[in-house]
């Protein structure tokens, strides 16, 4: 199971992003509200079941982590965001490292990321550029 949420307090515009994140993925959208972290991390069962948080910056997505058993096993930060509804070329996508990378984090096929450039696009879902790759590394996030 994938599990998407956001920080807290998101924008219109974060929530969208993530409903459209979790939708692209089969996942289930949580909607965070005053939940702490232990709260979110509470709702995995299963070992192999990962937590996806998605951060902000000034009202759009900024950062996504990826969360396995407790720990950050990747983070993207991100340079743009694009909802579902503002996408209107779905074409020049394949695949890439960077994409394959987060499929792995994330535990899904690989034909559900696609790359172009450094722009990634998850398969009927939101396309974000990525900014800086961070792998493995806890610390303080983007709020």
């Amino acid at each position: 199971m994938i599990l998407v949420t956001t920080s807290r307090k998101p924008s219109p515009r974060t929530r969208t992003f993530s409903r459209d994140f979790a939708k692209a993925l089969n996942a289930e959208y949580f909607t965070r509200g005053k939940a702490n972290l232990e709260r979110v991390f509470s709702l995995l069962q299963d070992e192999g079941d990962r937590l996806v948080m998605i951060k902000e910056r000034r009202g759009n997505p900024s950062l996504i982590e990826v969360y396995l058993r407790g720990r950050r096993i990747l983070a993207l930060k991100l340079a743009r965001a694009m909802l579902n509804r503002e996408i209107t070329r779905r074409y020049g996508y394949g695949e890439g490292e960077l994409a394959s990378q987060l499929a792995r984090a994330l535990g899904v096929e690989p034909s559900l990321v696609l790359q172009r450039g450094d722009s990634l696009m998850l398969r009927d879902g939101p396309e974000f550029k990525v900014e800086k790759v961070i792998e493995g590394e806890v610390g303080k996030g983007e709020n």
